[in-house]
Parts: C-alpha cells; structure tokens; sequence
C-alpha cells in the first residue's frame, strides 16, 4: 500500500475542478521501508521519499524536509500576506526545478512538506518506522 501524505486518488472531480489539477496531484510518498537504523545513526541523509508535483518526482531526504519545510512556510506566508489575486502564480523552486504556482497550491505544498517531516519524526520516535 502506497504511504501517502495527500491521498490525491481520492479528491473529487468538484475539488479539482475549483482547485485546479496541480493543487489536486500533489503529494509525498514515502518509501516503501526505510531503515530505523539507518534513520538512527545518519538521519540527515535518510531518503524519507519523493514529492510528487506536476508529473514529476523530486526525492527528499530527511535534511531536505527540514530546509524545504521552513523555507515553504516562510514563503507561503509572504504570499498569503501580500494579498494579491488569488489566480496571480509565483514561482517555487524546489532543489533547482521551477513551477509556477498560485497562493492555494504554495499553501498545500508547504502543509504537505510539514505533514511529511512531522511524520517521519513522529514515526521514529515511536518505533513503527514505516
């Protein structure tokens, strides 16, 4: 079973429609299993799983949530706060690749990133290791 943060097969057509196809697709996989061990003695270089956004997959280690859960936040707030047209996109790189995204889109990224590194930790430290 595929570990899932957004679950995006179960999005309706009435919210991709409103939302968009790039909001409704994105998500973070993680990997199938990843070694306690492994997490245990080099967590920073821990492969935690891939973002999956605009038909691309961009693989993230542990070191990568963390950086790209602050610097996403950081970036969806200055978005949100400049309160501009909710259609106007921005551009996000993610480890060296552009998109062009609108506010809604940033704000899920950053939530899905966050979601991501919380589990990851909180699965750690309770021994279910996925």
């Amino acid at each position: 079973m595929t570990k899932s943060i957004n679950q995006p097969w179960a999005i309706s057509e009435s919210h991709i429609a409103r939302y968009g196809k790039l909001w409704a697709d994105l998500d973070f996989i993680f990997e199938q299993k990843i070694s306690a061990e492994n997490f245990k003695t080099d967590p920073m270089n821990c492969l935690i799983g891939r973002l999956s956004i605009a038909n691309q997959n961009i693989h993230f280690y542990y070191k990568d949530l963390i950086s790209y859960s602050k610097e996403l936040d950081k970036c969806s707030f200055n978005v949100y706060a400049q309160r501009l047209d909710k259609n106007e996109s921005f551009q996000v790189e993610i480890k060296n690749r552009v998109f062009n995204m609108r506010k809604h889109e940033i704000g899920k990224l950053a939530q899905t990133i966050n979601d991501a590194l919380l589990v990851s930790l909180r699965s750690y430290e309770l021994g279910l290791y996925l």
